[in-house]
């Protein structure tokens, strides 16, 4: 590039364990501003449904952060982040404010045990603001109680066959045996986040694919894979409804379901979510390159991840686009970037052990780099 008055839009996803996606961005700022000084840069936060869709989609509609009190996955007192949109009138959070894997140390972690109950917590605080649309990411849960303890905290009754209130977790839905509606029901337009395509249960739903990434064995697994099983069956016979094989219910724990289930809600990708809400097609139009990013480059972002898709979106529209990453684990003819670089070989050893800072600098460096080529 040897015109250096172009507009460049900055747009990476989170490096996992290191770098929030704001702070990549950042780093790619500065890498590239000194190889391009006069340069006009945006920067803009990428998720898809995961953690940090909820900042990133108030970062770009200008809106207003909240915090309110909640519990965790495991029932200890927390503060959760919501916020409202730049609209006024739409709501967003991550189940993972309230109810993330990432709050637990891992002596907790043991996602028969743990619930969803603090998201229903925000999500009742945000009905109490008066808003008209909810938007939830469903990434980084540590539970699986198919939504169950969401629900809960908004006045759903799930009772064992004595009539007596099971434990809104994923050991409670073994001892389900009937589903009673709140009345009158909460009136809700909520539209889930979600990245996975899984339904509730079987070798491809929750309990097998995910539980394990939350400390479940292999007994553990089998008994929640069974525990959603039962709510299925007793949601389609108390409620009329069947909906464990929608792809994406499996996500969060089968929260995809319980969301589905009990609210109504509709499941829709997180990418598309923030490509409507911020006005993304626009704003790519208006910028001359993208740059993008992520943790890892690898088969995983070819099926879909935030990254892959704003790059083949990019090509739609006609606007070149970049990537740096921290690694890049498929072959160069797969990558859908134009240039891309990454901060360490596939054959080289992980960062883990290095700061956030270092992580920065690595980052700023290689983006130097790249727009010195």
């Amino acid at each position: 590039m040897k015109e250096l008055r172009y507009s460049v839009l900055v747009m990476p996803d989170k490096f996992k364990g290191t770098l929030t996606s704001s702070e990549a961005a950042r780093a790619i700022v500065r890498g590239l501003r000194h190889a391009w000084p006069q340069a006009r840069f945006t920067r803009a936060t990428l998720a898809d449904g995961g953690e940090g869709f909820a900042a990133a989609l108030a970062r770009a509609t200008g809106g207003k952060p909240h915090r309110c009190a909640s519990v965790d996955a495991a029932q200890r007192p927390c503060r959760a982040a919501w916020s409202l949109l730049g609209d006024g009138r739409t709501a967003v959070f991550d189940l993972a404010a309230a109810s993330g894997l990432a709050q637990l140390p891992f002596a907790l972690r043991d996602p028969l045990r743990m619930s969803t109950f603090g998201s229903g917590l925000v999500l009742r605080r945000t009905l109490a603001a008066g808003v008209a649309k909810i938007l939830i990411g469903l990434g980084g849960s540590a539970s699986n109680d198919g939504g169950i303890g969401l629900a809960a905290a908004l006045g759903w009754k799930f009772l064992d066959r004595h009539g007596e209130e099971i434990d809104p977790n994923g050991a409670g839905l073994l001892q389900l045996d009937r589903i009673v509606a709140p009345w009158p029901r909460p009136r809700l337009r909520i539209v889930a986040a979600c990245d996975v395509d899984n339904p509730l249960f079987g070798r491809n739903g929750a309990a097998y694919r995910f539980a394990p990434q939350k400390g479940a064995d292999a007994d553990a697994v089998r008994l929640l894979d069974r525990g959603l099983r039962r709510l299925a069956r007793i949601v389609e016979r108390d409620l009329g409804r069947d909906l464990a094989g929608v792809p994406g219910a499996g996500a969060a724990g089968g929260c995809g379901f319980g969301l589905m289930a009990f609210f109504g809600a509709r499941l829709e990708s997180g990418f598309e979510i923030l490509r409507r809400e911020m006005h993304l097609d626009a704003l790519l139009r208006m910028n001359d390159l993208v740059v993008t990013g992520e943790g890892a480059f690898d088969a995983t972002s070819l099926s879909g991840k935030a990254p892959y898709r704003l790059a083949r979106l990019a090509h739609e529209l006609h606007v070149p686009v970049w990537g740096v990453f921290g690694r890049i684990d498929v072959p160069a003819s797969r990558l859908p970037f134009a240039r891309a670089t990454a901060l360490v070989g596939r054959d080289e050893s992980p960062m883990a052990a290095s700061s956030s800072a270092e992580h920065a600098l690595r980052l700023e460096r290689a983006a130097f780099e790249l727009a010195s080529m």
